[in-house]
């Protein structure tokens, strides 16, 4: 395995080059006007301008993860909460005891609660859970 402490991209004095077809000799200019500019400044990020543009010009732009939608934080919160407890209750009820109609519904309900918010709503149609066995029989 190469040092990679000896080498360097740009190929200087006594450091290893880059392969011929992987030297980046051409370079292009850009001109913008201030709206473009102010697209592409928001746009980069991190990035050098020359970098992103380069990268959207190669369709390699990096995945831009979205911001946390905080109220639909804080209602998983709550329904993770609500959750754990009727879980708890469940778990602590005698061993013979099934859960009541009520107990499964208010769980579907969670559930399905945390499944929306979740998931995408084009993920998920209007699941009929009631209907999930064989319907040819």
């Amino acid at each position: 395995q190469p040092d990679l402490t000896k080498t360097s991209r740009r190929g200087k004095f006594h450091t290893g080059r880059l392969p011929e077809d992987e030297i980046r000799s051409y370079c292009v200019s850009v001109r913008l006007n201030k709206n473009e500019l102010s697209i592409l400044e928001e746009k980069r990020g991190s990035y050098k301008k020359g970098e992103w543009l380069r990268m959207a010009s190669l369709n390699r732009l990096p995945l831009v993860l979205p911001e946390i939608n905080k109220s639909a934080w804080v209602e998983l919160g709550r329904l993770s909460q609500d959750l754990n407890r009727l879980l708890t209750y469940l778990n602590s009820k005698s061993p013979d005891s099934d859960p009541t109609l009520t107990e499964m519904h208010v769980i579907k309900r969670q559930v399905q609660t945390l499944r929306t918010l979740l998931l995408p709503s084009t993920f998920w149609s209007n699941t009929n859970e009631r209907h999930a066995e064989n319907q040819e029989r």
